[in-house]
C-alpha cells in the first residue's frame, strides 16, 4: 500500500469520513509554507443534529448558556477533525517527511492565528476549493453539493509525494438565494456572491457574527442533504 492510500485508510478506519488531498503549490509561501500538498479530513454532520437546531432556533445560545458547549455535535466534530489533523502530522513525520497540522491548537500556539481579526493565513475551506470539493457561499462558508455546508474539516499540509490534481475552482452556484441572509439575525452576511480574489470582509462582517450555525442549517444545499436518503460515503 503507498503512502497516500495508506494515510486515507488510517484516517477512515478513525472515524473521517473523508478524505481529499490537494495540491497548494501554487499559493504564495505566506500560505502554504512552502508545502506542496495538502490533506483535507472531513466529518459530516449528522441530520438528526441539523434537524434539532432546525427545530430550535436559539440552539447555539441555549448550549452557551447551559454552558454544554462541549456536548454540542459541531463542537465535538471540530475537535475530532483537529484531532485527526494532529495524528495525521504525526503520522506522516514517523514515515521520514515533513507536516504541519492546521488544528486549531497548532496554528494557535505556532503563531499563525491573528486573534484579532480572527484569521487564518490558509483557511481548510481554501485548501478544499483546491481539492475541488465546492464553492463559498454568501455566509462564507464552503457549500458541496453532497452535503451542503454540513460539515467539519481541518487540514494538514506536507511535502510527502502525494498524488493531488489541480482543479479548476467551482463557481458560486448561490445566485440569487438569500435564505442565509434572511436567516441571519445579527445581520452579518453581506450577500455578495463569492468569486475569486474577493475579500472575506466584502462577503461578512466577522465582528457581527454569532455562529448560531442558522446560516449553516437552513442554507438549501444543507437541506437537500437533510431530506436526501441515506448512502454510503465514498
Amino acid at each position: 500500500m503507498n503512502l497516500q492510500k495508506e494515510i486515507e485508510a488510517e484516517l477512515k478506519s478513525r472515524g473521517a469520513d473523508f478524505v481529499y488531498f490537494a495540491d497548494i503549490s501554487a499559493l504564495p509561501v505566506q500560505q502554504n509554507k512552502n508545502f506542496p500538498a495538502a490533506i483535507l479530513i472531513a466529518k459530516i454532520l449528522s441530520k438528526e443534529y441539523l434537524a434539532e437546531i432546525t427545530s430550535h432556533p436559539n440552539y447555539v445560545q441555549e448550549k452557551i448558556k447551559t454552558k454544554i458547549v462541549q456536548t454540542d455535535e459541531f463542537e465535538h466534530s471540530e475537535k475530532f477533525t483537529d484531532a485527526l489533523a494532529d495524528f495525521t502530522a504525526g503520522f506522516i513525520a514517523k514515515k521520514g517527511f515533513a507536516a504541519y497540522s492546521q488544528s486549531e491548537n497548532n496554528i494557535a500556539n505556532s503563531g499563525f492565528y491573528d486573534f484579532e481579526n480572527k484569521r487564518t493565513p490558509l483557511p481548510h475551506k481554501t485548501i478544499a476549493l483546491l481539492a475541488g470539493l465546492g464553492w463559498i457561499g454568501k455566509h462564507n462558508l464552503l457549500v458541496t453539493r453532497e452535503f451542503g455546508s454540513a460539515l467539519s474539516m481541518c487540514t494538514v499540509l506536507t511535502d510527502a509525494p502525494l498524488k493531488t490534481a489541480a482543479y479548476r475552482l467551482t463557481k458560486s452556484k448561490c445566485g440569487n438565494c438569500r435564505v442565509c441572509i434572511d436567516v441571519c439575525t445579527c445581520a452579518a452576511i453581506l450577500g455578495k456572491n463569492w468569486e475569486p480574489g474577493l475579500q472575506r470582509e466584502e462577503i461578512i462582517n466577522v465582528t457581527r457574527c454569532t455562529t448560531c450555525l442558522r446560516c449553516l442549517v437552513f442554507c438549501p444545499w444543507t437541506q437537500k442533504y437533510m431530506v436526501r436518503k441515506s448512502e454510503n460515503i465514498t
